[in-house]
Formats: C-alpha cells, sequence, structure tokens
C-alpha cells in the first residue's frame, strides 16, 4: 500500500503540476495539508485546490475534508522570506486538511487542537498568536485491518522550535492515536522541527521515518530556513507493527513542501 503526505501550498498558483504528479504517483491513500475550496463564485481557480486533487485522484472512492478556516485578502509582516506579505484569492477561500482513500472509511473527526472554526478578516492582528488547527482522524478498512490515519497541519512558529501549544498539541493527537483499535499512521507538515520537545513526544511509542532514514530536507531549498542543518517539518509516524517497504522525500517542485511517500504493510 502506499500513502502520500504533502502540504499543497495555500499561496501557490500550482494546480497543474499538482494534478500531473498526483497521477503519476498513484497513491492508495492521500493526505494533504492546506488544501483550499472556494466559498464564493469570485475566487480565482488558480487557488483552489480541491478540485484539481479530486480530478487526479478520482480511483481514490473515499474521503473526508476538514475545514480549519475561511479567509480572503489578507497581509502579513515578516512571512515567507517577505517583509509584507500579500495575498489575495479573489473571493472567499476555506482552508483546511483532506484525505482520501482506495480504502473506504469507517468513521473520520475533525478534532480541533488550537481555536476553532473562524471566519477572520484580521490575519495581520491576530496571527500567529489567534490561530485555528485540527487533526482529521479516519479508521480506514484494509481488509480485515483497521488502520487510524491521522493527518495534521501545525501550529505555525517563525523558528520552528514550538511552544506550549505545540507541545500541547502534539500531546493530544499522540492520545487520538494510541486510542486507535489496530495500527496508526500519523502525518503532516507539523512547523516544528525534529528534536524539538514537541516532537519528543512520540518518541516512545511511534517511528519517525525522518529520523530513521535520516531526512535532512522536507522544503525545496528556495525555503527561507534551508540553510539549517536540517529543514525537516513535515513528517510520517508509525505505530512500531507496520511494515516499511519503502519511504522517500521526492525532489520536486510540486509545492513549497516536498512529498512524503510511504508504502508499507499491515501486520497478517
Amino acid at each position: 500500500m502506499k500513502l502520500l503526505s504533502l502540504n499543497v501550498a495555500l499561496f501557490e498558483p500550482n494546480n497543474s503540476k499538482l494534478t500531473k504528479f498526483l497521477k503519476d504517483q498513484a497513491p492508495d491513500i492521500v493526505c494533504f495539508q492546506e488544501v483550499t475550496r472556494a466559498l464564493d463564485t469570485n475566487v480565482l481557480k488558480k487557488y483552489i485546490s480541491k478540485d484539481p486533487i479530486d480530478t487526479a485522484t478520482s480511483k481514490l472512492s473515499y474521503g473526508f475534508y476538514g475545514p480549519v478556516d475561511m479567509f480572503g485578502s489578507f497581509e502579513l509582516k515578516e512571512f515567507h522570506g517577505k517583509g509584507k506579505f500579500r495575498f489575495n484569492p479573489g473571493g472567499i477561500l476555506e482552508l483546511g486538511n483532506y484525505m482520501k482513500s482506495k480504502y473506504p472509511i469507517k468513521k473520520a473527526q475533525n478534532i480541533f487542537l488550537e481555536g476553532h472554526f473562524t471566519y477572520d478578516t484580521d490575519w495581520n492582528s491576530k496571527w500567529p498568536e489567534e490561530d485555528y488547527r485540527a487533526a482529521l482522524v479516519a479508521d480506514i478498512y484494509l481488509g480485515k485491518n483497521l488502520l487510524r490515519v491521522i493527518n495534521y497541519h501545525g501550529i505555525w512558529t517563525r523558528d520552528k522550535l514550538g511552544n506550549e501549544r505545540t507541545l500541547s498539541a502534539c500531546k493530544k493527537i499522540k492520545d487520538l492515536a494510541l486510542e486507535a483499535k489496530g495500527e496508526v499512521i500519523i502525518c503532516g507538515d507539523f512547523n516544528l522541527f525534529p528534536g524539538t520537545p514537541s516532537m519528543k513526544v512520540f518518541q516512545d511509542s511511534f517511528i519517525s521515518l525522518v529520523e530513521r532514514y535520516n531526512i535532512k530536507m522536507t522544503r525545496p531549498a528556495s525555503n527561507e530556513l534551508s540553510g539549517q542543518d536540517r529543514n525537516v517539518v513535515d513528517y510520517i509516524l508509525l505505530s512500531r507493527n507496520i511494515k516499511v517497504k519503502s519511504f522517500n522525500v521526492l525532489g520536486t517542485d510540486v509545492s513549497d513542501h516536498l512529498p512524503l511517500v510511504l508504502e508499507f504493510e499491515l501486520p497478517k
């Protein structure tokens, strides 16, 4: 089985690249962060990612979208390597995490770990102190086995070192994982570097594949933090009985994050 995790880049008009990439990869389960859908007819199509994702993954019959907030145009200071960052999607967008699967989803939940679903037109004055983050939790039938997949887009911190809020969120994700009746995969853009107190929460119960394979980068070289020894903020974490057939971080310009691709087997 093949699982793919990717932050699809809210701010980039990369739909054609994304469609081709997903068709070429043909995964069985996909976990996306920063997926957008339009809430009015004025939104520019180049900033709507859910529709091209659905086109490219039409063979994945089961899906669950978990919105976290909705917004229009905004400005932010000192963001994405720019002194003043401006974004105007043309209308109102909804932003969230998205999971699709070849296999039936028994149950799925969108569980907020920070904030609540919000329409916010004032990001510049409130963000990132006021943030909206949720974990998408799905129990998937793989034959006789039940697999819990947790898809998460983490609380933003500029230095990626985390804080009390990220620590609390990771503890909640771990609790959601340990509640599962079967094996567990946790994935997503955590906005945290390896070795931070928040990511260490998972060490005693889950295997971090970016650590096992000594991954140095999950962001493209153009990212503003690429001067770090390890510019790693995206993860796939596994319960210990899952067999890894292969794991790769793909060097592609499909997004402002690199795709993580896992081929695995569940215990028989």
